[in-house]
């Protein structure tokens, strides 16, 4: 969407999009949403301290790169908003950078900024930005919550525990701070403690299927599959269409010996997707196993 489209597409100015928090994650992630997280290895130390620039070369980057006009900063706002709403996150992001530098104390437009970041898959730029919101106004339970998410992802499971136990001193039982605290935990290793709070975000929550799956998957992991299966049949009644909620339950039905389900399940995963090809190599291996049981059974399997 170019400037032009995206003035005309802004009709007054508030946004609910960017308030919403199921994203992630994710992202998301949010949860999105997946259960795994990128390696640490993503992380650096931060950029080397650049040299610095003569005099003649910084003339030139501020010719070429002119401090915007304060309407220009005004109508960049306008757009970004616009085109966050049109979820064209990237140009989202481009153009609320612009707008920041005339609204530097607005907690909302660094939040605003750092969604479009995070969803354009600017991890970093995203985590900045939201630290940023936060410093100008630590109140805000959604944006220690994003930027846990955002963490996350980034792999410092430490520092997104850390925003997660922010979010719940402000609002105590905020179900997707409980989330991410439980991811943050079970990421670190305390297993227990990270399936403790997402049993209590399920118990608050029963219909957010993307809790529901985050605790069945944590179940699963835990060795617990029997326990996994309630949650993750939440989740598919929630999410019936997204393909690692079906994979999930599948692995559930297989490890509990329900194989004609599991099958089902792995089916319909590779219908809605699939997109790490897991579902599949399940179907591939689990088909012959189970013509097997109906033929040496003479009745069909579960």
């Amino acid at each position: 969407m170019n400037r032009r489209i995206a003035r005309n597409v802004l009709g007054g100015g508030a946004i609910a999009a960017a308030l919403v928090l199921a994203g992630c994650n994710s992202s998301q992630p949010v949860e999105t949403a997946r259960t795994s997280t990128p390696p640490a290895s993503l992380l650096s130390d931060g950029p080397l301290s650049p040299a610095t620039p003569s005099t003649e070369t910084t003339a030139v980057a501020e010719a070429s790169n002119p401090v915007p006009t304060e309407a220009e900063m005004k109508s960049a706002w306008r757009e970004g908003v616009a085109l966050f709403e049109a979820k064209d996150y990237a140009e989202a992001a481009e153009r609320l950078s612009v707008a920041s530098l005339g609204r530097g104390q607005d907690p909302y437009a660094h939040y605003l900024l750092g969604l479009a970041r995070w969803k354009s898959g600017d991890l970093e730029g995203a985590e900045g930005a939201l630290a940023t919101s936060v410093g100008l106004d630590a109140t805000r339970v959604k944006t220690h919550v994003n930027l846990a998410r955002v963490r996350m992802d980034l792999g410092r499971h430490a520092d997104a525990l850390e925003a997660a136990e922010s979010a719940l001193a402000i609002e105590t039982g905020f179900v997707p701070a409980l989330h991410q605290k439980g991811r943050a935990l079970f990421a670190l290793g305390k297993h227990d403690e990270g399936i403790e709070s997402l049993r209590a975000a399920h118990e608050l929550a029963p219909s957010d299927g993307q809790v529901a799956n985050t605790y069945g998957w944590m179940l699963l992991q835990s060795g617990r599959p029997g326990e996994s299966v309630a949650p993750l049949e939440k989740a598919r009644e929630q999410l019936p269409s997204v393909a690692y909620v079906r994979n999930n339950l599948g692995v559930a039905y297989e490890r509990t010996s329900r194989l004609g389900e599991a099958l089902a399940e792995y089916r319909a995963a590779v219908e809605a997707g699939d997109p790490d090809g897991k579902a599949r190599a399940s179907v591939t291996r689990l088909e012959p196993v189970v013509e097997r049981v109906v033929i040496a059974s003479g009745t069909d399997v579960k």
